[in-house]
């Protein structure tokens, strides 16, 4: 099969910036309620809310710029990240598990995410996905192609012959010897 890379929708710029938008009228009511009886306190309180929600609003446009995800036969590759960029590889034999989410605000947007998780995950990681493909449209397509490469490389990995699986447990116990 060919490599698959695609981008997420523009949507999520949009489900983005609902969520910061919510969050920064939180901190914009106290301001506008303290701006008529003192107004230099009002717009003391203001200035550094209204900067930072201008720079989250660039920043999102940034952050959407950022995300790229790559489908092969061996792994499902996200790219993600501003200024910190991250590579995370996930290799298809390992996945055990593809599950599709939805929230009430990416579902008013029409996208959502990919989880793609491993039994290897433990710890603090365990609750999380290894490679998570955000703000998607066509989250059953994606799903779906995952699954099958995931199923088709286990099969493949699993059809070794006999002759194959004895040599690799040579070559292991030789490496042991020498220890």
């Amino acid at each position: 099969m060919e490599k698959l890379v695609f981008f997420p929708d523009e949507k999520i710029k949009d489900y983005y910036r609902l969520i910061a938008g919510i969050i920064y009228l939180i901190f914009f009511v106290p301001g506008i309620i303290v701006l008529p009886f003192y107004p230099a306190a009002g717009i003391i309180y203001l200035t550094p809310v209204i900067i930072v929600t201008l720079f989250t609003f660039y920043w999102i446009s940034l952050f959407y710029k950022s995300l790229r995800y790559t489908v092969t036969d061996e792994h499902v590759i996200v790219n993600i990240g501003v200024w910190w960029k991250k590579e995370t590889m996930v290799p298809m034999e390992m996945i055990t598990n593809i599950d599709k989410t939805q929230n009430p605000f990416e579902r008013r947007y029409g996208i959502g995410k990919i989880h793609a998780q491993t039994a290897g995950a433990g710890g603090p990681q365990a609750a999380k996905a290894e490679a998570v493909v955000l703000g998607i449209k066509n989250m059953d397509e994606i799903k779906n192609e995952i699954a099958i490469r995931a199923k088709k490389s286990k099969v493949s990995k699993k059809t070794r012959t006999e002759e194959e699986i004895l040599t690799e447990i040579l070559k292991v116990l030789k490496e042991i010897l020498k220890k």
